[in-house]
């Protein structure tokens, strides 16, 4: 029988009472629409092969320990380090957050780097389902991604990416046209702010000339970093003065996987730095209270593989064990599903413990199959979602 972790940890009861919720959910979600911007990006999806026994047998590099190593031991010389594609499919925030909430019910307005004036052909089969509204505003980027059992490294090119600007929106659908589409929106997200480096300056101008003439208190606002290491603390802590300019017209999360959490620890003086090597994940039971008085936000978000936590603007704070696997069959966009689960059921007026669990859920699934679930298949692994949690068990039917 599962035993809470920590003084916060609120699995067991989040798991309790979403169950009397769940056929509510089932009528609340397709009656919620969301408006998702503003990248996008044509994911080649690879596994590495540490050995080979012939043309059909093969071995993968597992960890990426593994893979650095080898780099380090062929440094000053030159080496070949054979990948298998896995898939090739749409990603980025925008494309993959459309994809989990739509697979779920929701309808979606999808203003994206999805290709312009034509639409690219891996996006064709999200943008022609009859509940995605698409707006194209330029071509995507590329990314090569190499995924291993414990992480993955995303090599990509961001030209196309650099493009994204208020001038480029703005000539794509106007400023009625944007406020009427965020007007109808219960959930607008925008994403991924390390990598779209106009974002911030887009935000500033729909403070000024967007948000004031929309009636929507009700509609959440959510963003997504992605790695920030890139960006400067000055970069940082502007984003985090901005989405508390946001919040005088939103309530706004922001979602943090376990490395943004601690780089962001870094970058906010005063906030306790986080160890991710204590036992249990010590460091993260406060972590989100600590950072959310200086971010001083409606929800803060923490995600990792084994947990995840939720900060409210009150200090009410919640933890909620994840299905961990160790076998994942895919990671790239497992963190744009645990955001999309959380903002639906925040939305949809579960509790935020409720909601992170959703999120976990959603998570889970894709992270074992790839792909992301309907409805009932969603239902279905959050009524076993305590297995999941006690046995590692990588297998997960559609």
């Amino acid at each position: 029988m599962y035993e809470d972790l920590n003084d916060y940890d609120s699995t067991l009861k989040a798991y309790n009472s979403i169950q009397k919720k769940i056929n509510c959910l089932a009528v609340q979600i397709p009656k919620r629409k969301g408006f998702l911007g503003f990248d996008g990006y044509v994911d080649s999806l690879y596994s590495l092969v540490q050995s080979r026994e012939n043309i059909t047998e093969w071995n993968k590099m597992e960890k990426m320990e593994t893979f650095g190593g080898y780099v380090l031991k062929v440094a000053g010389s030159s080496a070949n380090i054979e990948r298998v594609l896995k898939r090739k499919i749409s990603g980025g925030f925008a494309p993959n957050t459309c994809r989990a909430i739509n697979s779920v019910g929701m309808n979606v307005t999808l203003m994206a780097a999805i290709g312009y004036p034509d639409v690219h052909d891996s996006f064709k089969h999200l943008v022609e389902q009859d509940t995605v509204h698409p707006i194209p505003i330029c071509n995507p980027g590329e990314t090569l991604g190499l995924e291993f059992d414990n992480g993955k490294i995303m090599l990509t090119d961001f030209e196309n990416i650099f493009s994204i600007n208020w001038e480029r929106l703005i000539e794509k659908i106007g400023i009625e046209g944007l406020c009427t589409e965020l007007e109808n929106a219960d959930i607008i997200g925008m994403g991924h702010w390390s990598l779209v480096h106009g974002l911030t300056e887009i935000w500033k101008k729909m403070i000024e000339s967007v948000f004031p003439s929309i009636d929507s208190r009700d509609t959440l606002f959510f963003v997504d970093l992605s790695d920030i290491k890139k960006r400067s603390k000055s970069d940082i802590l502007e984003m985090l003065n901005t989405l508390k300019d946001i919040e005088e017209y939103f309530p706004v999360l922001l979602s943090l996987n376990d490395q943004e959490a601690i780089d962001i620890t870094k970058a906010l003086d005063g906030v306790p730095i986080i160890n991710p090597n204590n036992q249990y994940h010590s460091d993260y039971y406060k972590a989100g209270i600590n950072i959310n008085e200086k971010a001083n936000l409606s929800y803060l978000v923490i995600h990792s593989p084994h947990f995840a936590t939720i900060t409210a603007k009150n200090q009410e704070h919640f933890w909620v064990t994840e299905g961990y696997t160790s076998k994942p069959r895919y990671t790239t966009g497992a963190g744009d599903h645990f955001h999309s689960g959380t903002v639906i059921g925040l939305s949809c007026g579960l509790n935020p413990a409720e909601s992170i669990l959703l999120g976990n859920a959603l998570t889970a699934i894709f992270v074992r199959t790839g792909k992301s679930p309907s409805f009932k298949e969603l239902e279905r692994f959050i009524r076993d979602y305590l297995n999941y949690i006690e046995s590692d068990n990588p297998e997960f039917r559609l």
